[in-house]
């Protein structure tokens, strides 16, 4: 790293370039996938409180569709990484926050396999609870599919440095990962303009407001609004609870608190009066559905992001954290026939959840709900269509997955083979979209 500097003028600009010697088997290693190479300089696992200096390279298959880490990475740039996750961040298999950063230390957008250019991205380690895989690619893909905005994600495979300044050795290799986009308001992703300091007048302080309910970060708080704890998320807690920005911290309250008093009031179903003024009804239906589809049995109340946009109403989504979903080894979500889980703490109680409870009480509601299931089992719930993404996305790791399972050996849920894998996901599909299609008249066909 280094800059020029000449008597009387100003200092030239930084300049970094990264050199890394590779061991023998590394040397030889080749994959059909993208692959990241990040290096943290002998400061060991990467905490979740502390973010630190990294160097990241990202490798691309050549024109003959191999990737090699003797060819020129496409990408190399400075970084700050964290371990993250809630339940998972002790993982030996860790998942990342990665923010790439300029030579002055700011944020660096990049453009990484075709997904639109930002700072933030998330690499996520596919665990013990998801031996196939594909669990968050495949809800969010399908989210996007219906028309409603998840993160775009990419498989990768990792080569993790953290002890050591000498040759890369194959034992840095750490398997597959989800690169993924972090959720957050931005014109790619969250359909939401960012809230500023001093913007406290309408129009703008009515959005936008990024929110969540989960378990609460260090030094997080949230506020209560309509019989439930919410997470702040953007603007950040630590932000919002500034003086110069009392109005938007006071709007959210009372708007938060209107909804509330709309959803349990005896006018609830009035389109003026009741929740309809408050909530994108489409959106929370879609959301609703995709995590009951899918099992998610940490939906609604974990990881359960929604956001309000500017002279607009209350958005559900974007899904986030799908490992303990899609008959995963968690066993809650084994069973496709039943709407709640029978076994362990039962997971979410998905029509008894607060707002929803209220909502699934309203039969105009419940009849959208009904509709929107069965206008998407003819296209994108269609049996069809559910194994063709399952396909495409096993399709993707196929060759990359036996590295996977040598080096982190999961138990899987067939005790067989990864083909076992995909059969048991797509016979627990079938069976799923047939029991919530016992549940409801049929439409009339004409």
């Amino acid at each position: 790293r280094a800059r020029s500097f000449v008597s009387g003028l100003l200092p030239g600009p930084l300049h970094s370039e990264t050199f890394v010697p590779l061991a023998a088997p590394v040397v030889a290693f080749t994959s059909d996938l993208p692959v990241l190479l990040i290096h943290h300089f002998d400061r060991g696992r990467p905490s979740a409180n502390t973010d630190t200096y990294a160097s990241v390279q990202l490798y691309e298959p050549d024109t003959n569709g191999v990737t090699s880490l003797t060819n020129l990475p496409s990408l190399t740039s400075r970084a700050i990484v964290a371990a993250r996750g809630s339940s998972t961040e002790g993982n030996s298999k860790v998942s990342l926050k990665v923010e790439f950063q300029d030579e002055l230390g700011f944020g660096r957008s990049v453009k990484l396999l075709g997904m639109p250019a930002d700072p933030d991205w998330v690499l996520y380690a596919p665990n013990n609870f998801e031996p196939i895989l594909i669990h968050n690619p495949f809800a969010h893909q399908l989210s996007r599919d219906i028309g409603r905005y998840s993160p775009r994600t990419r498989f990768v495979e990792v080569y993790l440095v953290q002890k050591g300044l000498g040759p890369v050795a194959q034992s840095s290799y750490f398997g597959i990962y989800v690169l993924e986009e972090k959720i957050k308001l931005d014109d790619n992703r969250v359909d939401a303009p960012k809230l500023f300091s001093g913007q406290n007048q309408l129009p703008d302080i009515s959005g936008g407001y990024l929110m969540k309910i989960d378990r609460p970060d260090p030094g997080d708080g949230g506020f209560y609004a309509a019989n439930q704890g919410v997470l702040y998320v953007s603007p950040k807690e630590e932000e919002i609870v500034q003086p110069d920005r009392t109005a938007q911290r006071n709007y959210l309250q009372n708007y938060m608190d209107g909804f509330g008093s709309a959803l349990y009031g005896e006018n609830y179903r009035d389109p003026v009066q009741g929740y309809r003024a408050y909530v994108d009804v489409g959106s929370w239906i879609d959301h609703h559905w995709l995590n009951v589809l899918t099992f998610n049995v940490d939906a609604l109340r974990l990881s359960a992001y929604f956001y309000k946009q500017r002279e607009g109403k209350l958005h559900f989504g974007p899904l986030w954290d799908f490992d303990r979903a899609l008959y995963s080894t968690d066993g809650r979500d084994a069973q496709a026939n039943t709407w709640r889980s029978t076994v362990g703490d039962l997971g979410t109680d998905f029509f008894n959840y607060p707002w929803w409870d209220r909502m699934f009480t309203d039969p105009d509601f419940f009849q959208t709900y009904i509709d929107r299931y069965q206008e998407l089992r003819l296209t994108h719930f269609s049996t069809t269509n559910l194994t063709r993404l399952v396909d495409d996305l096993t399709g993707e790791v196929r060759q990359a997955q036996p590295r996977e399972f040598a080096k982190w050996h999961y138990q899987r849920a067939s005790n067989s083979t990864y083909d076992g894998e995909i059969r048991l996901l797509k016979t627990w599909l079938s069976l799923r979209t047939a029991f919530f299609d016992s549940q409801f008249v049929s439409p009339p066909s004409f």
